[in-house]
């Protein structure tokens, strides 16, 4: 039953992913939603805006994907370690894949990729959004940890609602301050969620994989 439920999700995903890019061209709902998002917020809350949106910059989702690899590693959880860099890194080759593949432009000026301080002559498309995928992927992830390794029933929800707050504010953020159409975020969040359930139903069979090479050796 649990292995239906996430062929259906995915295949609900990926519906969802393909339905957006159906309406890439013609975004007239996008550039309404956006239109209305600025006549409705408030300066002093897009400024707000401009702090979350720094959640799911490069720099932080990478320093914290570190620190929790890190510390997965040296605890003795080394496939887990190993998970979430397949998860976030293969994460960021996904959404550059599909924005090269793409190329949508933003909704504002044409911006160039920025990192750790620099700025490559590299343009940095608009769809899908790398923001929330990197965030997505991460806060998934914590979420899945939490899963499996807090017994306390509170203190999972607390660290789910947490998590859950962290991914809806960064995609809001985008659309708040007009870096991403609204369908850049939903097909980020879409594509995100197939990519980091197909790596964990993986996850079970590489490690039944390499336990069974070990036992052969």
């Amino acid at each position: 039953m649990k292995q239906y439920l996430l062929y259906s999700l995915h295949a609900l995903m990926i519906t969802v992913f393909i339905s957006t890019v159906l309406v890439i061209d013609s975004n007239a709902y996008d550039k309404q939603l956006l239109l209305w998002l600025e006549t409705t917020i408030s300066t002093s809350t897009q400024s707000l805006m401009g702090y979350f949106t720094k959640l799911g910059s490069g720099e932080v989702i990478l320093g914290i994907t570190f620190i929790i690899m890190g510390l997965l590693f040296f605890t003795k959880q080394r496939m887990m370690s190993l998970l979430l860099g397949v998860i976030v890194f293969g994460g960021l080759a996904l959404n550059l894949s599909l924005k090269l593949l793409f190329q949508r432009e933003r909704p504002g000026e044409m911006r160039y990729i920025e990192a750790f301080g620099h700025t490559f002559e590299m343009a940095s498309y608009s769809f899908p959004s790398g923001h929330t995928m990197r965030t997505v992927l991460l806060f998934a992830f914590i979420m899945y940890l939490s899963y499996l390794f807090i017994r306390n029933r509170s203190l999972r929800v607390i660290t789910y609602s947490i998590a859950f707050l962290c991914i809806v504010l960064v995609a809001l953020s985008r659309m708040v301050l007009e870096a991403h159409y609204p369908s850049d975020i939903i097909a980020a969040i879409s594509i995100s969620i197939v990519w980091f359930t197909l790596c964990v139903q993986l996850y079970p069979r590489i490690i039944q994989s390499i336990k069974q090479t070990k036992a052969l050796t």
